[in-house]
């Protein structure tokens, strides 16, 4: 069994076909089916079956082809590290992060950080959390911020902080009388998102609602919570959002309650897999978990 024969295999069965794998591998479609040939006769069993100018692969090759991309998973994070090296600007720290973090966790932090790393640039992405695990993933960002999710092979999770969720009111409403809100209280309020399709943080919301048979009128959805401040603020409805935002829509009138029971999600910080943390994100790492503590004390 050479190395060769292992690469033509994997490419065939990631592409689908023998015509996909030889552009993948940039030989001849000749020279695929000769390897996976070869291999087959080495390992005793057949790999694929011919139907209709398609290959299809056997449960036996199912079963090679994990053990084979368990064996590649090294080499993906050698070629993630490359990625990683070559797109680093010298210099450069870059952030991607929930739009929440970016607007009320991060001014203070990038202040902080001025002061000590005065000559290292910094880029900040807001972004939705499956694009900031995709960043991190590929090593297009050197510190991720979003919630918990899924393990994911390639990227180094630490916990951030665990933040309870709060009703958002528009000015004047008659909820405002309540120190806090029971979840009941929310029953035939017109409610401002979440979307139904969003991501995965927005799943206990919805979950909490259903637990209370409350029913809520969804005549307006949106995916991040900034936009569904500002509706708030609009007299559009009422909201349960992530608390760091409160105190900046605070200032604009909209009233915040906690709600019992709590809804909380865990916050965590992502970077890629890859050898030690640099001092510069290390600090900002720590920072961040300050200043997020800090953002939540005064929310």
């Amino acid at each position: 069994m050479r190395m060769r024969q292992i690469e033509a295999f994997r490419a065939v069965m990631m592409s689908g076909g023998v015509t996909a794998a030889s552009a993948m591998l940039n030989i001849s479609q000749p020279s695929v089916s000769r390897l996976i040939a070869d291999l087959e006769y080495a390992v005793g069993f057949p790999l694929f079956e011919r139907r209709g100018g398609r290959v299809h692969p056997t449960a036996q090759a199912e079963t090679l082809f994990e053990a084979v991309q368990r064996s590649f998973t090294g080499l993906d994070l050698l070629t993630q590290a490359a990625r990683r090296i070559r797109a680093h600007p010298v210099g450069t720290v870059r952030i991607a992060c929930l739009s929440a973090i970016a607007t009320a966790v991060l001014p203070p932090v990038m202040a902080r950080f001025r002061e000590r790393y005065g000559e290292v640039k910094v880029t900040v992405e807001a972004l939705g959390q499956r694009a900031i695990e995709d960043r991190v993933f590929l090593g297009q960002a050197d510190l991720g911020i979003g919630v918990a999710s899924a393990p994911r092979e390639g990227i180094r999770v630490t916990p951030l902080i665990r933040a309870d969720y709060v009703c958002a009111l528009p000015p004047g409403h008659r909820l405002a009388g309540k120190a806090s809100l029971q979840v009941g209280d929310l029953a035939g309020e017109s409610f401002i998102g979440p979307m139904h399709e969003a991501d995965a943080l927005w799943n206990g919301i919805d979950s909490a609602l259903a637990a209370h048979g409350v029913m809520v009128e969804r005549l307006l959805e949106c995916q991040q919570s900034l936009p569904i401040y500002a509706y708030v603020e609009a007299g559009l409805g009422l909201a349960i959002v992530e608390p760091f935002s409160a105190r900046l829509f605070r200032r604009l009138g909209v009233e915040i309650r906690p709600v019992r029971p709590a809804i909380g999600f865990d916050f965590t910080l992502l970077e890629p897999d890859i050898g030690p943390t640099p001092p510069p994100v290390s600090w900002l790492a720590d920072v961040v978990r300050q200043e997020a503590a800090s953002c939540l004390a005064g929310s």
